[in-house]
């Protein structure tokens, strides 16, 4: 991993688009994005039911920070 590292900067850009292709399914960057447009649109319609609800960006970023400290405090060596 060292010499990739050492690598000038396109050709770690190659090594990091293939090992990215190589994660997944095999879809194509357009069934990709279609497969997101569908799921937006379901979410909406749920939404909209009233079957899901929103939840404001900073407040789960601070229950997500939050589980995390208590997650490395559970692991932290004691004494």
């Amino acid at each position: 991993m060292d010499a990739a590292l050492q690598l000038p900067d396109h050709e770690r850009a190659e090594i990091a688009l293939i090992l990215t292709d190589s994660i997944g399914d095999g879809s194509s960057p357009a069934e990709v994005r279609a497969s997101w447009l569908a799921e937006v649109e379901r979410r909406r319609e749920a939404l909209a039911r009233g079957e899901e609800t929103l939840v404001d960006f900073d407040d789960m970023m601070a229950r997500l920070r939050a589980k995390v400290r208590r997650s490395g405090e559970r692991r932290a060596p004691t004494g």
